[in-house]
């Protein structure tokens, strides 16, 4: 009974379908045979019709199996999880309301959006910025673990046309915020809406002494809730913790422009 009821679900299912015909073929056969209903030669040909079938239903199968073993193999092989070179994030940031950043100076990534970033501000938007605080020790920091830098004085010189970026955003609106932290983060971030359904999160782990492409990675948060969760709370103690004695906005980030001119 518990196979017929197997049986029926399976049927009913679509599943197994080419298992159950092979069982119908094989009765067949033997009540043919056993009545002596058909000739040998029919009998013959019945038998290799069902062995095709076999054949067939066996191949289907490992085609199957094999298929499985590909898209396991892929979903566990980190190149295919992590970036294999830099690409342009402009396109996420079009309908964006929240676009953050978390790095050393940003000095690339302010210059190469800003543009992009200036509309989103008209339109509402709130960018955040979150770098190095060049009056802290965080540029002797940047050094101890770069492979070819050998004085503060090149991080500093890099953080100064950053913070000149964010002052010029600044000015065009009050939704502009800026934190400096006292040390070099561990990775940089780029934060889009974090806390929509459809937000995106892209990591970049800073490297000690290399000059290579840093390992990239984009989460979101029906995707990877985990790790996106657990990014989106590193963002948010960054801001939150990390720079809760040195965050500006509106015309306090042009009184720090002033105190950043003069640092040596």
């Amino acid at each position: 009974m518990k196979f017929l009821k197997r049986m029926i679900q399976d049927v009913i299912e679509g599943k197994n379908l080419e298992h159950y015909i092979t069982l119908i073929f094989i009765f067949i056969i033997l009540l043919l045979d056993i009545f002596d209903l058909a000739s040998p030669d029919i009998l013959t040909e019945i038998t290799l019709a069902v062995l095709a079938l076999v054949v067939f239903g066996s191949l289907n199968t490992r085609e199957a199996v094999n298929e499985l073993t590909d898209k396991f193999e892929q979903s566990t092989n980190a190149d295919g999880y992590f970036w294999k070179e830099k690409v342009s994030v402009e396109p996420l940031f079009i309908q964006a309301k929240h676009i953050g950043f978390v790095g050393a100076s940003l000095s690339r990534t302010l210059r190469d959006y800003s543009h992009t970033l200036e509309r989103r501000l008209n339109d509402g938007a709130i960018v955040r910025a979150i770098l190095m605080d060049p009056a802290s020790t965080a540029p002797d920091q940047a050094v101890l673990r770069s492979k070819s830098i050998r004085n503060r004085q090149f991080y500093i010189d890099s953080l100064r046309p950053s913070l000149e970026r964010i002052g010029a955003l600044s000015n065009r609106s009050q939704s502009v915020e800026l934190g400096l932290l006292p040390y070099k983060p561990a990775f940089g971030m780029i934060v889009i809406d974090p806390d929509e359904p459809n937000g995106i999160i892209i990591v970049e782990m800073y490297p000690h002494h290399s000059d290579s492409f840093a390992p990239t990675f984009e989460l979101r948060p029906n995707r990877d809730p985990r790790w996106y969760q657990f990014f989106h709370q590193q963002y948010n103690i960054l801001w939150e913790l990390g720079c809760q004695n040195r965050q500006f906005t509106g015309n306090e980030i042009n009184v720090l422009l002033d105190e950043v001119r003069s640092i040596q």
